[in-house]
């Protein structure tokens, strides 16, 4: 991030935003929320959709109804753990878990994968490595509750994911998959939607904060009012990044973010995907082509071929060898000031 935006990031926080909100910002679901304080300190907020406002998935379509305004809440960035947020349970499960994950595509007999575990922690960034072909988008949209997996179990906070609804996964889990519905909506609102497991009788501050807080993150002011479906491919893929980041959801999944952006944004991109996981103690589970990327950003990796996990664990995992195995061609691993780097053997 370069030293102008952060400055603009800090003073965010306690302004007033700097993009206003758009008409359309009154067209979101209603969701009236009840939160109930304890004798020792936990919050616990119970989620009821008025009619028509059904929280779909943070990537599904939405649905749009009538919203009102609220001006009487207080305002947080979503660099610090909300109160709503999961992530402030102290807990000894880690909040994403592959348990012997199993699929297969209907009608087939060869499974994509098979006894697939691994976990991921809070403030870790999980780099998923492999060949094409190899299932890692199909494993993304497992660990995210869009598939079902055909044996084994993925665990959200400790919990079942296929025994949560889909409001309760959206407060969870923030996805941005590869191929995404380009909306004819201005990128404020598609941001804004991003806080929609949020809201309950009306936009507030703090919603109209954040959103504000991830444009300016990820670059995105100038555009506010802009349509998206006007943007180029990377302008698109930072507003979904936006988007999620808007979210502030405990476990992030995005599935190849920077395919579509030119070394500066991809380098931009990943350093703020990086400080928010490390800040509101997120896990981040990405799937990266760039090895030197994932090397540079990432704490963990898991390296798979053809369903196959070649290794898991840091950095030290990704090896020549480990690399050579994965995509089939001679890769070594040297060091340009003090940092590995992954050339063609």
């Amino acid at each position: 991030m370069s030293e102008t935006n952060e400055q603009k990031r800090v003073q965010q926080q306690g302004a007033e935003p700097s993009v206003l909100p758009t008409e359309s910002e009154a067209s979101m679901p209603v969701t009236h929320a009840h939160v109930h304080e304890h004798a020792d300190g936990t919050v616990h907020s119970h989620y009821h959709t008025h009619p028509g406002g059904d929280v779909a998935h943070e990537h599904a379509a939405a649905s749009h109804d009538e919203i009102a305004f609220d001006q009487g809440s207080e305002a947080h960035a979503y660099g610090a753990i909300p109160e709503h947020s999961h992530a402030t349970t102290t807990s000894i499960k880690p909040p994403l878990e592959a348990c012997d994950l199993a699929y297969a595509y209907p009608h087939q007999e060869h499974s994509v994968f098979s006894g697939l575990s691994f976990h991921v922690h809070p403030a870790s960034m999980l780099a998923i490595l492999g060949n094409n072909g190899a299932g890692k988008s199909t494993l993304l949209d497992l660990l995210a509750g869009i598939t079902k997996p055909t044996a084994g179990r993925v665990l959200i906070d400790g919990e079942d994911a296929s025994a949560l609804s889909r409001k309760e996964m959206a407060r969870r889990i923030a996805y941005v998959a590869q191929q995404q519905t380009v909306p004819h909506l201005s990128v404020y609102d598609e941001v804004l939607l991003g806080r929609k497991p949020h809201i309950s009788w009306a936009v507030r501050p703090v919603d109209r904060e954040v959103v504000s807080r991830a444009l300016v993150d990820l670059e995105l002011e100038q555009f506010a009012t802009r349509f998206c479906d006007e943007l180029s491919g990377g302008e698109r893929q930072k507003v979904f990044i936006a988007r999620a980041l808007a979210q502030e959801p405990h476990i992030l999944i995005l599935d190849e973010p920077t395919s579509a952006l030119d070394p500066k944004n991809q380098l931009e991109v990943l350093e703020v995907v990086r400080r928010v996981t490390h800040e509101a103690g997120l896990a981040s589970v990405l799937v990266l082509h760039d090895v030197n990327l994932a090397l540079r950003f990432c704490d963990h990796f898991m390296l798979v071929r053809d369903g196959e996990v070649v290794a898991v664990g840091d950095r030290s995992v990704v090896t020549g060898e480990a690399l050579t195995q994965t995509y089939g061609t001679p890769f070594k691993i040297v060091e340009v000031d003090g940092v590995p780097v992954a050339v063609p053997a």
